[in-house]
């Protein structure tokens, strides 16, 4: 007995110094987590296609891996790198031109008062105050580029990671359920649950960006609002902003559509967008969405904000998978608890002394 102890004491302090050791190995090499993470999400959204090459179809394992690269090159770093070339240049020509911004904020000042309710409410923002304001945004211009420098440093570190997750694809998915020390079954619901709210978020975050973005471009261009692509695109991009979204930027969109004069069409835009632009989030949210995974809203805009604000963009998929763990692990506890429950009532039914049978009469 004694024996059996000191070995669990010897396997809780190497599990504790290789736990240690990966934590500081994560805060060492933080700015390549990002990429770490962006490849066990690629590696969730791909395994099934990879397997299916190579050991359905016998296909090369290398060719394989490169025609998945190819493809996720394809259908999202392309995209992306597009969006950005069109979005960030946009941004810095519009907060950089300081007299645009002073005469349209003029149009919003004389609606405000010229308007009788919003006088009550007192509002007064000076011109030094815009320009202020102005100013503090172009300060995180450069930031922003360095932003988008390290997202496609990521996306390289996630597919050059990628591709040996997936050559290794069954050694390490076997090493991975070997550390897990619970049952085979608790084993079987904590992956599935977890890639479950991968694959919802990897998903569901391009698909709810691009369709309100879609749906904000076709408003945009019937009311004639200037550079309706780029404002639309900017809208979707807002939809990763928790609570508020996409309100961020139709909502300025609409009240300057009405203070340039065409208060009917800044209206019928404002309830476009209200009705189209945000409907769109909560039709996909609780059909498509919710198919994938089974998440709380509270969970997904509180998950965001503590991702991004630990993972920085890939806190988008991970944040909510970061805040479901508890509810997983809870689950998991209860799954542990049955089967020893199960064990116990079968132990004891196995020590019961069995009745002899009855010795027939002579």
């Amino acid at each position: 007995m004694q024996k059996l102890f000191q070995r669990i004491n010897v396997q809780k302090a190497i599990l504790i110094i290789a736990l240690l050791l990966i934590i500081i190995i994560l805060i060492e090499l933080n700015y390549f987590v990002s990429g770490l993470l962006g490849a066990v999400t690629l590696y969730v959204l791909t395994r099934k296609f990879y397997l299916k090459l190579t050991e359905v179809q016998k296909r090369n394992k290398n060719l394989s891996i490169a025609l998945i690269i190819f493809l996720i090159i394809i259908t999202f770093a392309i995209p992306l790198w597009i969006a950005l070339e069109i979005l960030v240049p946009k941004i810095n020509e519009i907060i950089s031109d300081r007299e645009t911004v002073l005469h349209k904020f003029n149009s919003i000042r004389i609606l405000i008062e010229n308007n009788d309710f919003l006088k009550g409410l007192d509002i007064t923002i000076s011109n030094a105050q815009v320009l202020q304001l102005v100013n503090k945004v172009i300060s995180y211009v450069p930031s922003t580029i360095q932003w988008v420098g390290q997202t496609f440093a990521n996306i390289f570190v996630a597919l050059f990671i990628l591709y040996f997750m997936l050559s290794n694809a069954r050694t390490m998915e076997a090493r991975f359920r070997e550390l897990l020390p619970v049952s085979r079954q608790s084993k079987k619901f904590f992956i599935t649950e977890n890639a479950a709210l991968i694959k919802s978020n990897a998903y569901g975050i391009p698909i709810l960006g691009f369709s309100q973005a879609v749906i904000a471009i076709i408003g945009y261009s019937i009311f004639g609002v200037h550079n309706a692509i780029f404002w639309g695109l900017l809208t979707g991009a807002a939809s990763i902003v928790p609570v508020l979204g996409t309100m961020l930027v139709y909502v300025p969109i609409c009240v300057y559509q009405i203070a340039s004069g065409d208060v009917n069409g800044g209206l019928i835009l404002a309830l476009y967008c209200l009705i189209l632009v945000g409907g769109i989030d909560n039709i996909l949210r609780f059909t498509l969405l919710k198919q994938m995974a089974d998440i709380h809203p509270l969970i997904t805009v509180f998950g965001v904000v503590l991702g991004l604000k630990i993972f920085g963009v890939m806190g988008l998929v991970f944040g909510p998978v970061m805040l479901s763990l508890p509810g997983i692990l809870f689950k998991i506890y209860k799954i542990e608890k049955l089967l020893i429950k199960k064990e116990r009532s079968e132990e004891r039914v196995q020590s019961e002394p069995r009745e002899l049978p009855e010795e027939p009469a002579v």
